[in-house]
This record gives structure tokens, sequence and C-alpha cells, in this order.
């Protein structure tokens, strides 16, 4: 399933009742944790009441809590990533997003299944109205993942996360990634999500957005170098190739100037690049010349150019230029 089915799901779901847990696996680095955090922001939950838990990196006593005696009897006292989505007598709910729970080991997994099914962390009971998502890697990725025993699995409602396209690119677009990284992704797809267990560096959604924090005015062999360190060297080679292409685009103010006439590209890298870059610059004042550049683009390239920059500029959608256009293009955007 892909990350809008997934979020659509879910929150469907916890629209009706907090006892389903989706288990959320998949790849790593397809974006997961991402996608709970997302869900979680989406129900509206008060972060102050929301808290992660990663119990591939913790004992079992971090459930049941730090042993302290009263008089004869020993009491409990919690973690503080449990006693903030404790019962607490109040109406609002919380949500605990459960990081990396493939990687707990066997003992680890144990106190969890409470957790999940009776909503107890030890002694302390959790709060009534807690939402419960977790993640995890798959074992044949041979990320670190363990065999989730069954019982742990049983309580659980398991949801096969796959990379998307369009999901990944509208979630760049909200994340303000660099424009010319969303286009090389769209020419390259399958580049997106290419992981091999057997390499140790893989061009993955996480990868991609991290290459997008590498500073772009080094000289060009450090920045391939930086670039090969995220995704590796064929990725790496392909997307600085691309972004020649892109730099060597027609001038945007000259495309605004003289629409009607301005140059346009057919090799499809280049239309990838320069939608792309007309897109970018999109504003309600030069719309109805970039609509009109734009139109004479493939069908395919007209329909990306407009939903990136609706997604951008929803005022666009006020504009004559785009109703003349939608009108026209009414098939391909039903």
């Amino acid at each position: 399933m892909k990350y809008s089915d997934i979020k659509q799901s879910v929150i469907a779901n916890f629209s009706t009742g907090n006892k389903l847990v989706p288990y959320i696996e998949g790849k790593p680095g397809g974006g997961k944790s991402s996608l709970g955090r997302d869900i979680i922001k989406t129900l509206g939950i008060n972060p102050e009441r929301m808290t992660e838990f990663n119990p591939s990196l913790r004992d079992p006593v971090d459930i049941m809590g730090v042993p302290r005696t009263e008089a004869d009897v020993a009491k409990w006292i919690p973690m503080p990533e449990f006693y903030r989505i404790r019962d607490d007598g109040t109406d609002q709910p919380c949500a605990l997003l459960i990081e990396e729970l493939s990687d707990a080991p066997i003992p680890m997994q144990n106190p969890m299944c409470r957790v999940i099914l009776d909503r107890y962390a030890g002694e302390l009971k959790l709060h009534p109205k807690l939402f419960i998502i977790a993640t995890g890697n798959r074992t044949q990725d041979k990320s670190g993942a363990n065999r989730m025993s069954t019982k742990l699995g049983n309580r659980m409602q398991t949801l096969q996360f796959d990379e998307n396209l369009d999901d990944w690119c509208d979630w760049a677009i909200d994340a303000d990634l660099k424009m010319p990284l969303i286009q090389f992704i769209r020419f390259r797809p399958n580049l997106l999500s290419d992981f091999d267990p057997n390499r140790s560096i893989n061009p993955t959604p996480r990868s991609w957005a991290l290459v997008n924090e590498v500073n772009d005015g080094l000289p060009s062999d450090l920045y391939y170098g930086n670039i090969a360190g995220l995704v590796g060297e064929g990725a790496a080679a392909e997307f600085t190739g691309f972004l020649r292409i892109f730099r060597s685009l027609p001038n945007i103010d000259g495309i605004i100037m003289n629409p009607s006439k301005a140059e346009v590209p057919t090799d499809k890298a280049v239309m990838y690049a320069l939608t792309g870059a007309i897109s970018n610059r999109v504003s309600a004042d030069n719309f109805d010349r970039l609509t009109e550049y734009a139109s004479r683009l493939p069908q395919e390239f007209q329909v990306m150019y407009m939903l990136d920059s609706i997604k951008r500029k929803p005022e666009i959608k006020d504009t004559k230029a785009f109703v003349q256009w939608s009108v026209k293009n009414a098939s391909v955007l039903l």
C-alpha cells in the first residue's frame, strides 16, 4: 500500500475507535516514520500528548519503570514516555508511535504485547483514548530486523508500505525540497527507492531527502562525492548529469516575456527540468504567460506543471488562465 492509502485507511479506522494498532512494515528509508507522525498530526493530537518509543534501544525494565519501596511493597516509577500517555483522568486523546518494533529482541517484544493489547505499561494504566501506531523493517532487507513473535504480530494490523512517486513528490513539495531534485526523481522514478540489501548505500526516499541538504555550491567533484555517499555512485552520476541539463535551461524571464515564441525542448530530460523550473516561478501575475508556454508542451508535462503550480500557489485557481486550461483539459484532470 502506498503512503496516501495507508494514511487514509488508518485515519478512517481511528475515526471509529482506537483499538486497532496499525503496524507499518516496509524497506528501510521509505518514509514509515514520517507517515506515522503525519497520521498523528492529522488526528489533531496535542504534541505534548504524543510520545515515541523505540523498544530496540531499551530494556524490558524500561516498560515496567524504576522500582522503589513503600513500606514492604515495591512500586514502579514509570518512564517519562509512558507517564505522558497515562490515564490522567482527562478526556484529551494521546498517541504512541512505536519505532523500529521489528528490531526489538524477543525479551523486549514480550512486554510490548501488553502495551499494545491491554494498554498497560507494567502497572501503569495508559489513557483510554490512546492511539498506537508501530513501524518496522522487513527481515529480508538485512537492516537488523528480527523475526516478530506470532503473539505480538497477532495483536496488530500489518500494513505493507510501498514507496509511491506521486506521494513522495507531494511530500517533497510540502517539505520545500529543491525543485531540480523533485524533477529528477520524476524523470527517473525507479531511483526513488532502489534498495538492495547487498549494498551499503542505497537510493531511498530518506536518502534523497538528505541529498537536498548537500550544499550545491561545492565544486563539482566534491558535490558528486557527497551525493554518492548518500545514494551510491550510479544514482549520483545520473543526478549530477541531470543538474547540468537543468543549469543550461532557457532563461525563465525570457519565457515569461515571450511565451508564444520561446523555444520548446524535445528532449525528455530537458522537459522534466524545464517543467519544474517554470512551475517553481509561478505567481498570480505571471501565471497566464507561463501557462501559455506550458500549453505548448506535451500534455503529461502540462498536467505536471499545473498540479505543481496549484500546490505551490493555490490562489492561481481563481485566475482566468486556469479556468480556460481546465476546461480544455478536463478529461485528464478527472
